[in-house]
């Protein structure tokens, strides 16, 4: 009995996911629902699953190559570097060009903090 109920509320809760993501898609697409076609839903996220693969494996390259983990570690440490008082990705890129003098800093303004 808890399995037949276990199988039900598994194939509820899928059909609810493929459900609203069907929604998702027909308001992108900028039709009403009902007018996506069950084919080119199919087609919509078949070239979703085929970008994802993609980009694993452009991801799965870059770390064989070795910057893989240097690129998204740097990436990840802006939001730190933020917090802790260093510079902003925006000064490193800018220290970087030519050997010309980095032009001044962009601030933004949030609330009563500014962020250069």
């Amino acid at each position: 009995m808890a399995l037949k109920k276990a199988m039900g509320i598994l194939v509820l809760s899928t059909q609810a996911v493929i459900g609203y993501d069907y929604h998702i898609q027909t308001r992108d697409a900028g039709l009403s629902w009902g007018d996506l076609s069950a084919t080119d839903y199919g087609t919509i996220v078949q070239e979703r699953f085929a970008r994802a693969r993609t980009r694993d494996t452009v991801r799965a390259a870059a770390q064989q190559d070795g910057q893989g983990l240097s690129l998204w570690g740097e990436a990840a440490s802006y939001g730190k570097r933020l917090l802790t008082g260093g510079p902003s990705g925006g000064e490193q890129v800018a220290e970087v060009q030519n050997g010309e003098e980095a032009p001044p800093p962009v601030c933004i303004r949030r609330g009563n903090v500014a962020d250069c």
